[in-house]
């Protein structure tokens, strides 16, 4: 049975809910305009403060559930406890079954309540999610399972190097910041732009990998390996 999870527990497995319906809201994006008299349009500063990244708020995810149990008594009980499960969460992952590789950051805000009939009750949860999904496994687990053949890339992000290598880091995803693990210094160029890493684990502000073809020129002599994860819309 379809249905999420959502704080370590599953909506259909350990409460008997039965996911009717979802919808899951794109982000907006975050425009800051300001005009001035004697213009035509605006100026838009939105993305000045990000070196030219658009900026998303975050977006809406509903869901409703149904719930059929064999008594009132036995439905007032469940609904106690499915309120304290997704209403005493606060952001957590939220995975749905059939988008089972990638996870939200979602937390309920409003509060919830079902429509009772009899021992049956309907009732729709609203979750404020931050603005992207993440991938539940690391680029380059090329998890036979999970593995999108029209988006993913099979490509190894580990490496030995012997003086300088060039490599080629595909991103299907999003700006993102990747962890930099390395057994000694080295410098790495990439976009044109030099940085230094020592031997150890190296997260570098302002270093992004771009969506699609990264190319990356590695100094030094040691191993090497990229960690992220593909964030998308």
């Amino acid at each position: 049975m379809n249905g999420i999870t959502f704080n370590g527990k599953h909506s259909y497995t350990d409460f008997n809910l039965i996911m009717n319906s979802k919808k899951i809201g794109t982000p907006s994006k975050k425009k800051i305009k300001d005009s001035v008299p004697g213009m035509h349009s605006v100026y838009d500063f939105s993305t000045v403060a990000s070196n030219g990244e658009i900026i998303y708020n975050q977006r809406a995810i509903e869901v409703r559930f149904t719930l059929i149990c064999s008594s009132k008594a036995q439905l007032h009980s469940q609904l106690t406890q499915i309120t304290q499960w997704l209403q005493e969460s606060p952001q957590n992952q939220l995975i749905f079954d059939d988008i089972k590789d990638y996870y939200f950051i979602a937390e309920i805000e409003n509060t919830i309540e079902p429509a009772e009939k009899n021992s049956v009750a309907e009732f729709t949860v609203k979750f404020i999610a931050e603005p992207f999904k993440t991938s539940v496994d690391f680029v380059g687990n090329d998890i036979w399972d999970t593995f999108n053949f029209e988006t993913d890339y099979m490509q190894t992000l580990d490496f030995n190097v012997t003086s300088s290598l060039t490599v080629t880091i595909y991103n299907k995803g999003r700006l993102i910041t990747p962890t930099i693990n390395i057994n000694a210094n080295m410098t790495i160029v990439i976009g044109g732009i030099t940085y230094n890493l020592i031997s150890g684990s190296n997260v570098i502000y302002g270093l992004k990998l771009q969506n699609g073809e990264n190319i990356i020129v590695i100094n030094g002599t040691g191993t090497i390996s990229f960690v992220f994860k593909a964030v998308m819309i």
